[in-house]
């Protein structure tokens, strides 16, 4: 199996969420100071590629800690999305949906780097086409940016609200610029935090060589 590894390096100056701070990384000992390395990690959960739960959302929904590892790994549909600003249920026709529960798409966002300004004309996920997913049975979804839904200033989160409240796991800040479409198999592992609606994730897609 090739692995291709769609996961963004955490950095002080990558993009963040409007109101969330930039990752730190602060050394506190080094080697040739201190005979031994030592760093300090602050940063919010939905830093980067990471992983939404339930609970980010929902009032008692599955914290980060209490998703199985078997909606986390198996097969997973790309599907590739150019050049629109709102993926509808127009895009989800004419696939073969039979046996996908996790999908990934794949969007013009994949040209925008996770560093600098927060960019606001991101491709995201209308509630329709989020709601279409429910129906067909999808546990993961996942897009090239750091939301899966669109932009606006006094949003209402509906897309998550639908997505999450039907117990799908959401996947963002996917680095898709060099993937194909086409099936693959998903490995997309948080951090163990105790009671947490999300964490950061290492992302891996693999295929048969």
């Amino acid at each position: 199996m090739k692995w291709i590894d769609v996961t963004w390096t955490i950095h002080p100056q990558m993009t963040v969420w409007p109101g969330d701070s930039q990752p730190v990384l602060e050394r506190t000992a080094t080697v040739e100071e201190d005979g031994v390395q030592g760093t300090r990690l602050g940063l919010s959960v939905h830093t980067g590629t990471h992983i939404d739960a339930p609970r980010h959302f929902v009032a008692g929904g599955a914290t980060i800690d209490a998703i199985p590892l078997e909606v986390l790994t198996g097969p997973c549909l790309v599907i590739d999305v150019p050049g629109c600003e709102l993926i509808g249920p127009s895009h989800l026709e004419n696939l073969a949906w039979e046996g996908v529960e996790r999908v990934i798409f794949r969007t013009d966002n994949s040209a925008i780097p996770l560093q600098g300004d927060f960019r606001r004309d991101y491709t995201g996920l209308s509630v329709e086409a989020a709601k279409s997913l429910i129906q067909r049975g999808i546990r993961l979804v996942g897009i090239d940016y750091l939301s899966i839904e669109r932009y606006a200033p006094d949003s209402d989160f509906a897309v998550h609200k639908a997505l999450l409240g039907a117990g799908v796991v959401i996947v963002e800040g996917l680095k898709l610029q060099d993937v194909t479409p086409g099936r693959y198999q998903l490995m997309a592992l948080p951090l163990i935090l105790q009671g947490s609606d999300g964490s950061p994730a290492r992302v891996l897609l693999g295929q048969d060589e």
